[in-house]
């Protein structure tokens, strides 16, 4: 499936922040039954549900997502994933990115996920939320500022980025929200379909190798519904490496048209890239997004309070390492530019299973 992005109703212009504790919930709701828990801390979804049904993992405690190690539902950026070794090549000059002691540079290090948002604007299902980076910031380049808008449309959960630098830099901001569509200890007994050809092989270390994969044969062949359990039983030589799932699955972009302003970024396409569904629950999500990537995390890096595979991720993002790939689809933002994208959940009940 294919769309051109949707206008929103929300611009650029300024606004003036709406008093709110970051880490008191705001609740967005409507009558289709769609409730969700957003925290200006981290621009964090914290609870996802659906006729009462929670559809995402949830800290039990507000103040756990003040550490949030696993990253449960925040919004990475500046670049979500890896960039190997933590090294930012820009044109001639090399920076150094925050590895928040690891080996690479993870999600941007402590970026935009550990850091308050100001509430722009709020209402019963849309909310509006901004955050500015300053140049330097965890080593990126270019002071970079972000509006991110969350917004119930029926049963579907929309999240619209736009960004503005005044310095080229990199970005790739995503959702990073652990879904387990019927409450259960792990999420073995899903089905997933993801819509792509290829994906990318990692190493150790899960920086790409480079090499582009076709999915056919493969345990990563999810271009059908399949057995998440099944697939993770395979004896593949990826999944044995990297202790299961957590490989990037490849949407190329694709331009939709001109754009009427000449400083915006040629609009993106909106692809249908994922389908999650649960026969115990009979409840489905379809993941949808303007972005060429779609990282699948079977969630076996879990920990306490959490078991191994109590949720997985979709998050759906550019390429990992892509700066300093420049044969990846490109995720740079020239200064004077808009970036744009967007990310759908769509959740509903699956009958196939009855």
């Amino acid at each position: 499936m294919q769309s051109s992005l949707p206008d929103v109703s929300f611009n650029l212009s300024s606004s003036s922040p709406i008093p709110n504790p970051v880490m008191t919930p705001l609740i967005l709701q409507n009558q289709a039954g769609l409730r969700v828990e957003v925290l200006a801390y981290g621009a964090t979804i914290r609870s996802i549900q659906l006729d009462g049904q929670e559809l995402t993992l949830c800290h039990p405690q507000i103040d756990d997502y003040i550490k949030n190690d696993g990253f449960l539902g925040s919004t990475i950026g500046r670049y979500a994933n890896r960039i190997a070794g933590g090294l930012l090549r820009f044109g001639a000059e090399i920076r150094q990115l925050e590895t928040a002691g690891g080996e690479h540079c993870l999600h941007g290090g402590k970026g935009f996920s550990h850091r308050p948002w100001q509430v722009l604007q709020q209402s019963a299902d849309e909310l509006l939320l901004f955050l500015h980076s300053a140049d330097g910031d965890c080593g990126f380049p270019g002071d970079l500022s972000v509006w991110q808008q969350i917004r119930l449309q029926g049963t579907a959960l929309q999240i619209q980025f736009r960004a503005t630098t005044n310095s080229s830099t990199v970005i790739s901001l995503t959702n990073h929200c652990y879904f387990n569509l019927d409450g259960s200890a792990g999420i073995d007994g899903h089905q997933l379909q993801i819509f792509a050809d290829s994906f990318l092989p990692v190493d150790a270390s899960l920086i790409p190798t480079g090499q582009r994969q076709a999915v056919a044969e493969t345990a990563f062949d999810f271009r059908q519904p399949t057995s998440i359990a099944r697939q993770l039983a395979e004896a593949d030589p990826q999944l044995r490496q990297t202790g299961g799932f957590d490989h990037c699955y490849l949407f190329p972009p694709q331009i939709g048209g001109s754009e009427t302003h000449e400083q915006n970024q040629p609009l993106p396409v909106m692809q249908q890239m994922a389908i999650l569904s649960s026969p115990l629950s009979n409840i489905s999500l379809t993941v949808s997004s303007t972005l060429p990537g779609l990282q699948f995390y079977a969630g076996h890096g879990l920990t306490a309070p959490f078991m191994p595979r109590q949720g997985l991720c979709l998050e759906a993002q550019h390429w990992p390492d892509a700066p300093n790939r420049p044969d990846f689809p490109s995720a740079l933002l020239v200064a004077g530019q808009i970036w744009q994208q967007q990310i759908v959940y769509a959740f509903g009940r699956d009958h196939s299973f009855e």
